[in-house]
């Protein structure tokens, strides 16, 4: 089922005038990742391309060929058979084109360099600067043994390696305990972050279906076979209860599990359209199984002032744990996740959730705020330390 609004890509806004105004020029920072990362609704990409948005010339790109933007850029072609990973197909590209890299990074004056997973150990310690690791999730999940063996290996030698590393999220089991007491204070956490147009609005009428959405991938991680369960049970067990939307683009697994008429498809929506979308509906829905970081749609969301069901994994816990409109699934099942979305309709019937008390929550998770600061701490890396 098709939505008339209007899809459009993901491409982080700019910050305004006084934010550009609060970012102070410092070192310029390299990020190195595997995929494009502009027009893309994967959480590494968003975290990669909105940092590129507010750098204002601090930051720049190595990436494979398709990215762009305003920041400077590395095309390193990927390599290798198309049936091997990406990641490391464009490790395999950066390889080929090494003496080139370094030379660019000279000419850059690129001195911290943030790679996107610690497989790059593997040919980070090749150039020079400030090394930076970010661990986006939990790592390689259940199904994953080989990946996640590398993983862990590749791990041990980031307190050789790292002057830094940052865990997308509260959870650090994508890294293994004992890196974790050799990385000590070199091991930081961060949240994810939102647009100022996620603002609050107004509830919508609830005098009919209170609508749900869903927003993003569906892939393994995310637990689409569950979302798809979650969808037939509330159609069986409460009729007419609920609308479902899907903001993303993979709608075509909903036709394929024989849901397609069952949703509301809205496509891949840029930020304005995507809080605008969010704010037409009740509440949101994510039942991930494992490997979440710190998603961008629940603090979107949250921000909007829309409350959420959520599966009760431990870095979603960590972070949202007690905070209004919040409600955790402990069991991965159809009927539990329904309930939940019951009982958190009640309350919406009722009066009892004010978006502005629920947007006010995340209010210092404003983009303008936390991604220059983060371009702080990463510069600062690069400034010589006291004798």
């Amino acid at each position: 089922m098709t939505s008339s609004l209007t899809a459009a890509p993901f491409t982080p806004s700019a910050p305004d005038a006084q934010a550009r105004a609060e970012t102070k020029t410092a070192g310029r920072i390299g990020f190195v990742h595997q995929n494009d990362v502009f027009g893309m609704q994967g959480g590494i990409e968003r975290y990669v391309s909105t940092i590129l948005s507010f750098a204002g010339g601090r930051a720049a790109l190595a990436s494979p060929p398709v990215s762009r933007g305003g920041a400077p850029h590395f095309a390193a072609p990927v390599r290798g058979p198309e049936a091997a990973p990406q990641w490391l197909r464009f490790l395999l590209g950066l390889f080929a084109r090494r003496r080139a890299f370094r030379a660019w990074l000279k000419a850059e004056a690129i001195g911290v360099l943030d790679y996107s997973r610690p497989e790059y150990a593997l040919l980070a310690w090749m150039f020079p600067g400030k090394r930076v690791f970010t661990i986006h999730g939990t790592g390689p999940g259940p199904g994953h043994r080989a990946h996640r063996l590398l993983h862990d290996a590749c791990c041990f030698l980031l307190p050789l390696l790292a002057d830094r590393v940052q865990v997308v999220g509260r959870d650090p089991s994508g890294l293994p305990r004992p890196v974790r007491a050799l990385l000590g204070a070199r091991l930081v956490h961060i949240d994810a972050w939102h647009d100022e147009c996620f603002a609050p609005r107004p509830l919508p009428p609830t005098d009919g279906a209170l609508k749900v959405f869903y927003a993003g991938r569906l892939a393994a991680q995310k637990n689409p076979e569950l979302l798809f369960e979650i969808l037939r049970e509330a159609e069986r067990t409460a009729p007419g209860a609920f609308e479902f939307h899907y903001f993303g683009s993979d709608y075509a697994a909903f036709v394929q599990a024989g849901l397609g008429d069952a949703v509301h498809d809205h496509g891949f929506l840029g930020p304005q359209a995507l809080a605008e979308a969010i704010g037409a509906c009740h509440f949101g829905l994510l039942c991930s199984a494992y490997g979440e970081g710190s998603p961008y749609i629940l603090i979107e969301s949250l921000a909007c002032g829309r409350p959420f069901v959520v599966s009760a994994l431990p870095t979603l816990t960590a972070a949202y744990e007690g905070k209004i409109g919040v409600r955790f699934v402990a069991r991965q099942a159809a009927a539990d996740f329904v309930a939940a979305m019951l009982d958190l309709a009640r309350s919406i019937r009722e009066g009892a959730l004010d978006p502005d008390a629920v947007a006010a929550q995340v209010r210092a998770q404003a983009q303008s705020r936390a991604v220059p600061a983060l371009l702080d701490a990463l510069s600062r890396l690069e400034a010589p330390r006291p004798c």
